[in-house]
């Protein structure tokens, strides 16, 4: 499969497409290709490695401000958007809702979605460099912030990141399987994303059958002993350990 006018990036590439997306199944291999020419001399040849509303925001700005220019995205996951896709709390369509417009991003003629691509096992970065004219990261802080306090890695504490990516159905998460049997949680923090999660946990279980919540967190949350007066959650502390901290 040719990749950006530089013959073979991988060879045995297998893809699943989509309109302009695919989805590759790697394999090893060695890149075949030059070094990239001046950026002004020839069409050029961009990888956005990271596909989430950074990368996404980037490859507009590189598509309207060039006709000629051509933008692929590498992304770990199979799916593209990032956070607003894992990040987002389930009953905030209206900010998931930009999706509409990567997804618009990514069926351009000239911009190419390359999911299941893990750049620095699959693929380096130089390898990238000498397949193209330029190279842009955008992949996000994929850890979290450790507190340095005792019994924070005890069972029953999470990173807001975590929960959160687990409610939103991310692949590496499905199998976190959070303790909400108990009735009361702490959540240390109090920005959006605690905010989000204190909602969560408190909405009633038909409020959120109406959002895009995943099905195990759905079933998750319906077997917690909902408590009356669950909107009241400012008036709420626990025992089950929630921290925000680096999300």
């Amino acid at each position: 499969m040719k990749m950006s006018g530089h013959r073979f990036l991988w060879s045995g590439l297998k893809p699943w497409t989509s309109g302009r997306s695919r989805w590759l199944r790697p394999v090893h291999g060695v890149v075949s290709g030059r070094g990239p020419a001046s950026f002004y001399s020839s069409s050029p040849k961009v990888c956005i490695v990271g596909s989430g509303p950074a990368g996404f925001y980037t490859a507009q700005h590189l598509i309207k401000a060039r006709q000629d220019i051509e933008v692929d995205f590498y992304e770990r996951l199979p799916v593209p958007f990032g956070l607003v896709r894992f990040g987002v709390a389930p009953d905030h369509p209206e900010v998931k809702n930009v999706i509409n417009t990567f997804t618009q991003t990514a069926n351009h003629s000239r911009c190419s979605f390359y999911g299941n691509v893990n750049v620095g096992k699959d693929v380096s970065v130089k390898e990238l460099q000498e397949a193209y004219h330029a190279v842009i990261l955008s992949y996000g802080a994929e850890g979290n912030r450790s507190l340095g306090v005792p019994g924070e890695d005890l069972a029953g504490v999470h990173s807001a990141k975590d929960f959160v990516g687990w409610y939103n159905g991310l692949p590496s998460l499905r199998q976190l399987s959070p303790d909400l049997s108990c009735e009361t949680a702490v959540i240390l923090g109090q920005g959006n994303v605690a905010l989000d999660v204190a909602r969560v946990l408190l909405s009633p279980v038909d409020i959120l059958k109406k959002t895009d919540i995943t099905k195990p967190a759905l079933e998750a949350l319906g077997r917690e002993p909902r408590p009356q007066g669950a909107d009241s959650w400012q008036k709420r502390t626990g025992t089950s350990g929630l921290h925000n901290q680096g999300a």
